[in-house]
């Protein structure tokens, strides 16, 4: 049965995840080094992480948490997704931490937070004004975040227009 469990969260966070990344790709296509840029990792890692987390209410054990992670960055990138896990947890690890990971893994978990309607208390006065911005434009909040703090981000990082 928990393995059951722990399939249906994958999925999920794999849907959830890929809104982002669909959204991106539909407008810039992927860059070349895509998967090899520490903010993209941190992203993706760290909004898989966080959505999982939150979909399983806490009880998936840490070899399932890296289970869907991996198949997340598997499903997104058609790469090896146990090799950029790999690395996403390199990446967790390093001391000092690298501002580019930091960027992304804060960036994904606001936006997570942001899809499932919480915020974490740090992030209250950024979201106050994205959320004032969000209905001036008339867009849900999630999908403004993901503007902002994602594709920007990447636009800027990749040199796109």
């Amino acid at each position: 049965m928990f393995g059951g469990f722990r399939k249906k969260v994958t999925r999920q966070t794999i849907e959830m995840v890929k809104q982002p990344y669909a959204i991106f790709q539909h407008h810039h296509g992927i860059p070349a080094g895509f998967w090899q840029d520490e903010f993209v990792v941190g992203f993706f890692g760290s909004m898989a992480s966080m959505v999982a987390m939150i979909l399983a209410k806490g009880k998936l054990s840490r070899t399932d948490r890296g289970y869907v992670l991996q198949e997340s960055f598997s499903a997104l990138s058609n790469m090896n997704g146990m090799a950029i896990a790999q690395r996403f947890t390199e990446l967790t690890m390093q001391k000092p931490m690298s501002a580019s990971f930091k960027q992304g893994a804060d960036n994904g978990a606001i936006i997570s937070l942001a899809m499932f309607g919480t915020t974490a208390p740090e992030d209250q006065v950024m979201i106050d004004a994205a959320e004032q911005e969000a209905a001036r434009l008339g867009l849900p909040l999630p999908s403004y975040l993901m503007m902002t703090l994602y594709v920007e981000e990447l636009k800027e990082r990749f040199n796109l227009t």
